[in-house]
């Protein structure tokens, strides 16, 4: 299918949301990726293909990207979306993926490194609009405090829904052993999500292995392209 860019929202930092219509019906559950071909010249060797997750909530209608973009380091294919402009098509698949909450009965512990936070957004976005809570412990690592992806709208959250708590992580202050358990030991059997660079992603998925985190407790969602 085609999708029809409407337009380009800046956020934090070098963090940018393009927003993404269709003209054909399209129903996602929160937490889901699409994979996407944005045919260019020049393209580097990471190709004309990429897989990002949907940012927006269902009931937003819109599909949104939302990627870091710097002008200087940046892939071709995010190069080529910046150039982008309103009514210019990228061609998309259908919506895909299980990194969703599926039972918001159960508790969770969500462990995020930068812009991996996209799929959290989808699902805490959702939540509020159909009037649910989610118990869950939120622990976010970012390089830097000024540029928290999105910082507002989870604060905004968590003040609205008392059983939702975040802890940041900055710089060198890394999410370790202890932070982990202490996240679980405030919940009731959670399940630990995952997601954030894929080398970040790799090193949590050994360390909740070693802990005896079971495949039941524990979901993973990789983003390939970006430092841990």
């Amino acid at each position: 299918m085609q999708l029809s860019l409407e337009e380009v929202i800046p956020a934090e930092g070098d963090v940018r949301s393009f927003v993404f219509t269709s003209a054909e019906p399209i129903s996602w559950v929160p937490g889901q990726f699409i994979h996407y071909t944005l045919p260019h010249k020049d393209a580097d060797q990471r190709g004309d293909e990429r897989w990002f997750t949907i940012s927006s909530a269902p009931h937003e209608g819109d599909v949104w990207i939302t990627t870091r973009i710097n002008s200087e380091y940046s892939s071709s294919f995010k190069q080529k979306l910046m150039a982008m402009k309103p009514g210019d098509t990228i061609e998309a698949d259908l919506p895909e993926g299980d990194f969703t909450v599926d039972d918001p009965s159960r508790e969770y512990v969500f462990v995020v490194g930068g812009i991996g936070i996209t799929p959290f957004l989808s699902i805490l976005k959702q939540f509020a609009h159909d009037g649910k809570e989610i118990r869950a412990e939120l622990l976010y690592a970012n390089r830097d405090e000024a540029t928290i992806p999105f910082k507002g709208e989870l604060e905004a959250f968590s003040r609205e829904h008392p059983g939702f708590k975040i802890t940041y992580f900055i710089g060198d202050n890394f999410i370790n052993e202890e932070a982990l358990r202490t996240a679980g030991s405030r919940l009731n059997d959670p399940i630990y999500f995952v997601s954030g660079p894929e080398p970040m992603v790799e090193a949590f998925k050994r360390k909740l292995e070693g802990m005896g985190i079971d495949e039941a407790h524990s979901k993973f969602d990789y983003f390939p392209g970006y430092d841990a």
